[in-house]
């Protein structure tokens, strides 16, 4: 049991010495950076600063024949700003430009950059190891800043689109001073802007005097308005005076030729009815006429048949019959012995209804 304890012991002791080996002799570089090598010793290749920028991931690492130096390889960030605690410094960094009109202009500039892919290498043989490179953006980044933002005039930089040409300007020039040193300039940004107090009165004062002018402005162009629309209201009155009349006059024109119209139709039915009426009347007397005729025609037709009808013995009978009601008798004396009532052939007869033979 004691033995297995000894050989477990050795066991990861020759592990822990194998790990820890690998690790003497493993460099891992990561993401985001790259390593610079220095061989030190002109063993495995030549002396110095290998050629090469090395990427990410583990790399051969012989102990005291190599040296390595990592850099930044991602888009970097300088803050030039008069925040103290918010820049690359711990103090205050902005950049102090004189404008072209002789006002101090405080600048808070941000530059991104980044070392130029494969160059780390170079980087180290002309600045050394660390972060001197910073140093070099930094200055240069505020010596192009004075340079290019002392071209503008103090008002100019109320002007964001005027400063973002300067701003441009600035990118452009920076990245040809910087090219030899291997790094590139991503972009120039202006964050902020503050001016000399003197100035910012004087523009305040300025900027109150020109807005009382543009008061005085409004208020001639408002009395201006106000004369134009006291011309306008009397016009437009007059021309509604027109319009009324002209309407009043369309109206009464229009009521003449309706009362001409109504007039006329009028006309027309009345001549129409007198002609239909004298139309209907001399209908009415053509029928009148003729059934007067055809009237005279009946009659003197019914008075020739009773005429004819009288002659025979009908007649006979009907003049009895006549004169039976045309007795006007009041009281008669009659002797039955003479005469029979119930005989009715004899009193026909006496009446002038002749015998039956």
């Amino acid at each position: 049991m004691k033995t297995i304890k000894i050989l477990a012991i050795i066991a990861i002791v020759a592990i822990l010495g194998f790990v820890l080996s690998i690790m003497m002799f493993i460099k891992n570089i990561p993401l985001g950076q790259v390593g610079v090598l220095t061989r030190e010793y002109a063993v495995g290749g030549k002396k110095g600063v290998v050629d090469e920028d090395y990427k990410p991931g583990w790399h051969p690492n012989i102990g005291p024949l190599h040296s390595w130096q990592l850099y930044d390889s991602t888009v970097q960030t300088l803050e030039m700003t008069r925040e103290a605690h918010h820049g690359s410094s711990k103090g205050r960094d902005d950049v102090k430009v004189q404008s072209s009109d002789g006002y101090q202009v405080s600048v808070d500039v941000t530059v991104k950059y980044r070392i130029m892919k494969g160059k780390a290498h170079l980087v180290y043989q002309n600045t050394g190891s660390g972060s001197k490179y910073k140093i070099i953006v930094r200055n240069e980044a505020e010596k192009s800043c004075i340079e290019h933002f002392g071209k503008m005039r103090t008002e100019d930089f109320y002007n964001p689109g005027q400063r973002r040409i300067i701003a441009v300007d600035v990118q452009a020039s920076l990245s040809e001073s910087l090219k030899d040193n291997y790094v590139e300039i991503v972009d120039v940004l202006v964050r902020n802007v503050q001016f000399d107090p003197d100035y910012e009165n004087k523009i305040r004062k300025r900027k109150l005097a020109d807005q009382e002018v543009e008061v005085n402005k409004s208020m001639k162009r408002s009395l201006e308005m106000q004369g134009k629309r006291q011309v306008i209201e009397a016009e437009t009155k007059k021309m509604l005076s027109v319009i009324q009349q002209e309407k009043q006059a369309t109206l009464v024109t229009m009521e003449a030729q309706v009362n001409r119209d109504i007039t006329k139709i009028v006309a027309e039915y009345e001549q129409y009815a007198t002609e239909k009426s004298a139309d209907a009347d001399l209908i009415a007397a053509e029928m009148t006429a003729k059934g007067d005729l055809m009237v005279k025609k009946a009659e003197a037709e019914g008075e020739r048949l009773r005429n004819q009808s009288m002659q025979g013995v009908g007649g006979s009978t009907i003049v009895a019959i006549e004169a039976a009601k045309n007795l006007n008798i009041k009281q008669i004396t009659i002797s039955t012995v003479d005469t029979d009532l119930l005989d009715i052939d004899k009193m026909a007869t006496k009446l002038g209804v002749p015998e039956n033979k």
